[in-house]
């Protein structure tokens, strides 16, 4: 999980603001101002990193408003009282707060948090036409849409994960299944794409617990190809055996993360394949 950054130097300092302000979306920054003789800045750092474990849409930092190599950053931005936080958007300090106040600090990071998974107003668009697309089980039509919206956001773990779904829905059709092995439009060829982009959702957002479940759905759809009849028959098991441990590894994470009806929906399907263990 994410931890936060310590920063060493004004240059690391600068190189960090400018790739966060060089993403597409740009990263938002929360900066910590501390100091080690400072007693609340002590008792309110593991509330800081435990932010950073939970928000991977946001980048964390600390600076140490003593160490040598870093005091011109905590004069360029005034900082008198520690601890205080500072947040960060594309380069210029859109809030702050003063003291070792754990509600407000999170309500803070809530706020970046939204502004960094807002998607641009063309790729919302895109997103919608694919959802609809998707609603009438046109697919392909619901992919093209997809990426579209991915070309314009493609850090955000929600499209992604539409498109995965989308090319796991297609890969069960029957042209799809009868399709040449190989071909584009294949079920293996599907299965694959939709694991790539799979995984890519739990890598940009790995609290995110319907990430999981979709990526479980994948390698459960994957299963079948580790195992076919294209494989040798000395890797098969070992093949099945991999892919069975990794849908569980994800459903354990999405019932973890996740509450509702997705949490319903994991628990059942890690029922499932636990049992298929137990066989």
């Amino acid at each position: 999980m994410p931890a936060p950054t310590e920063i060493q130097s004004v240059s690391e300092w600068n190189t960090t603001l400018r790739a966060a302000k060089a993403r597409t979306p740009p990263t938002p920054i929360v900066v910590d101002f501390h100091a080690q003789w400072c007693g609340p800045c002590k008792q309110i750092a593991p509330f800081y990193s435990q932010l950073a474990s939970q928000h991977p849409h946001v980048q964390f930092l600390r600076v140490d408003v003593d160490a040598p190599g870093v005091k011109a950053i905590a004069a360029k931005y005034q900082v008198s009282a520690m601890p205080t936080f500072m947040a960060i958007q594309e380069g210029n300090v859109v809030d702050s707060l003063r003291g070792a106040d754990p509600r407000g600090l999170a309500s803070m990071v809530e706020k970046l948090k939204v502004a960094a998974t807002t998607l641009p107003a063309e790729a919302e668009k895109a997103k919608a036409e694919g959802n609809k697309a998707f609603s009438a089980k046109d697919y392909k039509i619901a992919i093209t849409h997809y990426t579209t919206a991915i070309d314009k956001a493609p850090r955000s773990a929600v499209l992604h994960a539409n498109r995965a779904y989308s090319y796991l829905k297609l890969s069960e059709d029957g042209a799809s299944r009868a399709a040449t092995p190989g071909s584009e439009y294949s079920a293996v060829r599907l299965r694959q794409k939709a694991l790539q982009d799979a995984m890519l959702v739990t890598d940009l957002d790995e609290r995110w617990g319907k990430g999981w479940y979709r990526l479980a759905e994948v390698l459960n759809a994957v299963r079948q190809d580790a195992s076919g009849e294209d494989v040798a028959p000395e890797k098969r098991e070992e093949g099945a055996r991999v892919s069975r441990d990794g849908v569980i590894e994800a459903l354990e994470n999405a019932v973890g993360l996740s509450d509702g009806k997705v949490k319903s929906e994991a628990e059942a399907l890690l029922r499932s394949v636990r049992a298929e263990v137990a066989l």
